[in-house]
């Protein structure tokens, strides 16, 4: 049994409870033991680095603080928001040492940074490991044609997230090819969905989100794969609002990487929770034997 910390974020307790379910069944799956951080708390998301560099850097520390305090020496954050505030904290606090004490200051904690964070993809992949993802599938993903999307979080900036290739991932392809699904090639599988102006300008997210959306159908994709919570609510939430701008009505269905790799384990739909969509994912369950 191999166990890791966990920390879910605002968004898998709220929003995206379909993706906390859908992950906590496929690692259990997986003989993979989640251990929660104790009184964790926001990690700042978008509002928090633009307004103070230092409480972006105390709200994630203070969780790793936290992990640190409960003998963890690695966490997930299956939220690429969470990962990347999580992981720049940890990287700033072990290159700058006035940085590191001014983030102890601040959370009134020590904070030795001895704590690695790991994204869901990193987890999967390099920890457990491509074979013993495929030797647990039991329905192959056959005749499903996925576009992988990793949005701008899981693997930028380079220097903060060490993880995959910052333009040309190939993580999840890998583990969509594991399950039996076509991968698409496509241009947009790092393209920014407009996240960060979902309340100041959401015409600007409904633009770069319905750019990725209409270039998934233009390659013939049933469904985009993502593993951010932020990413799947402009995606999913928003393709009315993209045929209203555009005039285009398109419906592509969007999953968590792990509700597709749940289905491929046989894990019943109601447990992994993926009718907790906007756009229907009957075209793609329908596909599944």
């Amino acid at each position: 049994m191999m166990k890791t910390g966990y920390f879910p974020g605002c968004s898998l307790h709220s929003t995206a409870k379909n993706y906390e379910s859908s992950t906590r069944e496929v690692l259990k799956a997986l003989d993979v033991q989640l251990e929660e951080i104790p009184d964790w708390n926001c990690c700042g998301s978008t509002p928090a680095h633009q307004v103070d560099h230092l409480l972006a850097l105390a709200l994630p520390a203070r969780n790793l603080a936290q992990a640190e305090k409960a003998g963890m020496k690695e966490v997930m954050a299956p939220c690429a928001a969470c990962f990347n505030h999580l992981r720049t904290a940890e990287i700033e606090c072990a290159e700058n040492q006035f940085t590191a004490k001014k983030v102890q200051q601040a959370i009134e904690m020590n904070y030795n940074n001895t704590v690695h964070v790991l994204n869901i993809l990193e987890l999967l992949v390099d920890r457990i490991g491509i074979d013993k993802v495929a030797a647990k599938v039991k329905k192959p993903l056959k005749g499903l044609k996925i576009a992988p999307y990793y949005g701008c979080m899981l693997t930028r900036p380079a220097k903060i997230t060490q993880f995959d290739h910052p333009t040309n991932p190939v993580s999840m392809d890998k583990l969509l090819t594991a399950l039996g699904a076509e991968v698409v090639a496509w241009d947009s599988k790092t393209d920014c969905c407009g996240a960060a102006y979902v309340l100041t300008r959401p015409e600007v997210v409904i633009e770069l989100s319905g750019r990725i959306v209409y270039q998934a159908k233009e390659v013939g994709a049933d469904a985009i794969a993502t593993a951010c919570p932020m990413c799947m609510s402009n995606l999913d939430l928003r393709q009315g609002a993209m045929a209203k701008a555009t005039g285009k009505k398109t419906q592509v269905p969007v999953m968590y990487i792990t509700e597709l790799i749940g289905m491929a384990f046989g894990i019943p739909n109601s447990v992994l929770g993926i009718r907790k969509h906007v756009i229907s994912t009957a075209p793609v369950t329908a596909k599944i034997s």
